[in-house]
Formats: C-alpha cells, sequence, structure tokens
C-alpha cells in the first residue's frame, strides 16, 4: 500500500504566507481608516452648512418683519435713519403712478412693467439695520476664526388692488383715503408680493465672502 504523505512548508514558505496575510490585513486597516476619516468629514461639512442655513433663515424671517415694520405708515416718521429711508422711499415710489417706472429701486430698469422694487444690503454696512451685529463666539468659523455676517434683501412686486378692495367703506364702496378719522371709513389697501432673501456671509478676503442663501415669501395688503 502506498502511503500519501505531506510535505512540511518549509519556513520560506511560512514566511511568504504571513508577509501576504499581514499586507491584507495592512490594506483593510487603511481602506476603513480612509473610510471612516472619509464620512467625519463629511459629516462635519454637513453640519457647518446646515448650521449656515439656519443663519440665513433666521436672516431672511428677519426681513420679513422688517419690511411689515417700516411699510406700516403709521411708523414712517421714524424711519429717519439707516436702509429703512430708502426701504421707505421704493415703497412711496412703488405707489405712485407717475414716478414708479424711473425709481432707482426697481428690481430691473429695462423691464418698467413690472412694478418691482428691491433694496439690498452689503456686508460692509456700517450701522445698516439689514446687516446684524453680529458678535461673540457662537458666530465665528472654527476653521477660520472669521465672523459669520447674517444680512437680508428685500424685493417686492406691487400686485394692484386685492379681490376685496374696501377696508371699511360705509356703502360697500372703496373706503375713503382720509383715512380712520371716523368709525366707518377706512383706507384702500393694495396687494404685494414679499420676498426676504436672508445671507450667511463667510468673509474670505477683504471684500469676498461664502455666502448661504434662504428665501422667505409673503402676500400682504397695506396702505400706501
Amino acid at each position: 500500500m502506498n502511503e500519501c504523505r505531506r510535505t512540511p512548508l518549509r519556513r520560506s514558505e511560512q514566511g511568504g504566507i504571513t508577509i501576504l496575510t499581514a499586507l491584507g490585513l495592512l490594506v483593510l486597516l487603511t481602506v476603513m481608516v480612509f473610510s471612516l476619516g472619509k464620512n467625519s468629514i463629511r459629516e462635519l461639512t454637513i453640519t457647518g452648512t446646515v448650521w449656515q442655513a439656519a443663519k440665513a433663515s433666521e436672516a431672511s424671517e428677519a426681513g420679513l418683519d422688517w419690511f411689515l415694520l417700516w411699510t406700516n405708515k403709521d411708523n414712517w416718521a421714524n424711519a429717519t435713519s439707516q436702509d429703512r429711508d430708502r426701504l421707505v422711499a421704493a415703497f412711496q415710489q412703488l405707489n405712485t403712478t407717475g414716478t414708479w417706472q424711473t425709481s432707482p429701486y426697481l428690481l430691473d430698469s429695462t423691464k418698467t412693467w413690472d412694478r418691482a422694487a428691491i433694496v439690498q444690503s452689503t456686508e460692509q454696512s456700517v450701522g445698516s439695520d439689514m446687516v446684524f451685529s453680529n458678535t461673540g463666539a457662537d458666530y465665528l468659523q472654527a476653521s477660520t476664526g472669521n465672523t459669520t455676517l447674517q444680512s437680508f434683501d428685500i424685493v417686492f412686486r406691487y400686485l394692484g388692488d386685492p379681490t376685496v378692495g374696501a377696508v371699511s367703506g360705509a356703502a360697500g364702496g372703496l373706503g375713503n383715503t382720509a383715512g380712520h378719522t371716523t368709525g366707518r371709513t377706512g383706507r384702500t389697501s393694495n396687494l404685494y408680493q414679499v420676498q426676504s432673501r436672508g445671507k450667511a456671509s463667510v468673509p474670505t478676503g477683504s471684500s469676498s465672502y461664502i455666502r448661504y442663501m434662504t428665501n422667505r415669501e409673503l402676500y400682504l395688503t397695506a396702505t400706501p
């Protein structure tokens, strides 16, 4: 009877298998470390983007509140400084039949049929009430130490008289432009589309920024 005997592996063969196994484990470990690092970077990027988007959203909400406050006719007397002066001027011109087409605040001067105005902000503005005064560690970028600047632009469009044109006319008419001098007289209101463009800007130079933007929009009636 023939006997089959297994030949023991030579030391050189054993060493080769060990090296191959070690290399395989090293490659696997490298891939795992690279994958974890890539995921961490992705998570940090997502976290930063969400944070910036939240700041831009805060600015857009503030822009709508700002518009509602300073387009209220009862507050015009106090709009004597900063960018609210420009908003009131744009609002008044947009509602004036003879001058709105030449207003410097037109959204697009080539489209004079589009009764829309824009009031813009710049991050470098000092004392602007369209740019937040952001201080403290909560507004600093962890990577650069730069302050995130929040601001907003306002675009609003005249849409004409709403379906219900009367505020409180005594006989169901269009109201009285004299205002609320008696209990049953009102003022005609107009319909507007308002868009607030909130910005969270990270400085990358003396006058350059990475901007994160969020829009908020509303429709409202207001008395010019």
